[in-house]
C-alpha cells in the first residue's frame, strides 16, 4: 500500500524492548498472602512481521516451580500503537491496545474470552515501563464484581539482547 510504513520502521521505536529480562516480583492482590516469585520475559521480533512474540514465565522464588507463563503477540501499528494479544493456561485470552510513549506501554483492556472452567475474570490492566535496562511489570486485576487491584509487580534487568 503507497504510503504505507515498512515493517522495519513500524518495529523500530521497540528495538530497546527486545530481548530476554530476568528478575523478581512480588504479589499484591489482598486475595492471596504477599508473595515473591522469579519473572522471566523474551521479546523477540518476528522476521518480516510487524510483530513482537512476548513468553513470560514465572516461577515460585524459593523451588524454582513453574507458577504462571503467558504467551502472545504484541501487533505494532502505526504511530507506535500496539495491540496485544495474550494466551494464558489459566483458561483466558486477553486483547489489550496501547501506544508506545518513550519508556512506558501502558495497555488498556479491551477483551478477555474465558474458557468454561476459568474463574470469572472481568479485567486485566498491564504496564510495562522500561528504563535503560530495567523493566518494571505491573499487572492489576478484577475478578468478577470486584474493583480492579493490583495484583504483582516485577523488576526485570535485560540478560540477553535481541539476536
Amino acid at each position: 500500500m503507497p504510503g504505507s510504513p515498512s515493517v522495519a520502521a513500524l518495529v523500530a521505536p521497540f528495538a530497546a524492548w527486545l530481548g530476554r529480562w530476568e528478575g523478581e516480583g512480588r504479589g499484591l492482590w489482598a486475595a492471596e498472602p504477599p508473595f515473591r516469585y522469579r519473572d522471566s520475559l523474551t521479546i523477540e521480533a518476528v522476521p518480516d512481521r510487524a510483530l513482537l512474540l512476548i513468553a513470560q514465565r514465572t516461577t515460585v522464588f524459593d523451588s524454582g516451580e513453574l507458577s504462571h507463563a503467558e504467551m502472545g503477540y504484541l501487533r505494532v501499528l502505526p504511530d507506535q500503537r500496539v495491540e496485544l494479544v495474550l494466551a494464558v493456561p489459566a483458561g483466558y485470552v486477553e486483547v489489550h491496545t496501547g501506544q508506545l510513549q518513550g519508556g512506558l506501554l501502558e495497555l488498556q483492556p479491551h477483551s478477555i474470552s474465558a474458557s468454561p472452567t476459568a474463574r470469572p475474570l472481568r479485567l486485566v490492566q498491564r504496564r510495562w515501563e522500561r528504563d535503560q535496562d530495567v523493566l518494571r511489570s505491573s499487572v492489576g486485576i478484577a475478578i468478577g464484581d470486584q474493583p480492579l487491584a493490583a495484583h504483582v509487580e516485577s523488576w526485570l534487568r535485560r540478560t540477553a539482547s535481541a539476536g
